[in-house]
């Protein structure tokens, strides 16, 4: 869910990115790169295990850009323990209500006019072209945006790769936790067929007993019928 929000979310700035270039060339006077684009929505929505990662308010109390992800377990002597790996999720931040001097959202952060994360900017997440004209000092300005866009989507593609490699990490413990399950599950089998097989083996020994007890009985009320026809 979470990868998938940032991949959506860097469409939309990569596709606000090229209506800005658009505008710069042809002069047009429109768009709001993060409205337009639902970025808000896409971020608020992404949410992992009850928690969001890439829409956060750092200044709630005990709040940690460290979160913990259940990556595998063990069982010894009946116990079983719980492994998780921590993730750092400072760098996925899209949006934060309570960015601060070292915690800001890559979208909603402000930037200077290199397009760098800095204390006094634009932001993504605010900025506005409408009002911009032809003059050399607007197209800078629109360059100066382009730049900023530019180091958004290579800090959400950095984002992007982070949580890629932790799904990966986790896929290899869903593996082998499958595989253990498919092997025990086999294991389960065999043993009840072999249970299945000694329990068809005792049913029919013990229809064999009840055939001959049926026999036996026939030929001793065959014997009796047989003595007492010789006293006629």
């Amino acid at each position: 869910m979470v990868a998938i929000a940032i991949q959506r979310a860097g469409q939309g700035l990569l596709q606000a990115r090229r209506l800005a270039q658009h505008a710069e060339a042809l002069g047009y006077k429109r768009f709001w790169v993060a409205e337009h684009h639902n970025m808000p929505g896409i971020a608020s929505a992404a949410t992992l295990q009850g928690q969001n990662w890439l829409s956060v308010d750092s200044s709630v109390a005990g709040y940690s850009d460290t979160k913990s992800v259940v990556s595998s377990f063990t069982r010894t002597g009946g116990a079983v323990t719980i492994q998780t790996i921590d993730i750092d999720t400072g760098g996925m931040n899209l949006f934060d209500a309570g960015a601060g001097a070292t915690e800001v959202g890559i979208i909603d952060g402000l930037r200077d006019a290199t397009g760098a994360i800095a204390a006094a900017g634009f932001s993504i997440a605010t900025l506005d072209i409408s009002a911009l004209t032809n003059s050399a000092a607007d197209l800078a300005t629109l360059e100066t945006y382009i730049l900023g866009a530019d180091s958004a989507l290579s800090e959400m593609t950095d984002a992007a790769t982070d949580l890629g490699s932790t799904k990966s990490r986790i896929g290899l413990q869903q593996d082998f936790v499958k595989n253990l399950m498919d092997a025990i599950d086999r294991g389960v089998g065999q043993l009840v067929d072999a249970d299945m097989n000694e329990e068809s083996v005792k049913l029919q020994a013990l229809q064999v007993k009840q055939q001959l007890g049926i026999q036996a009985l026939s030929i001793a009320n065959q014997s009796s019928q047989n003595i007492l026809a010789l006293f006629q």
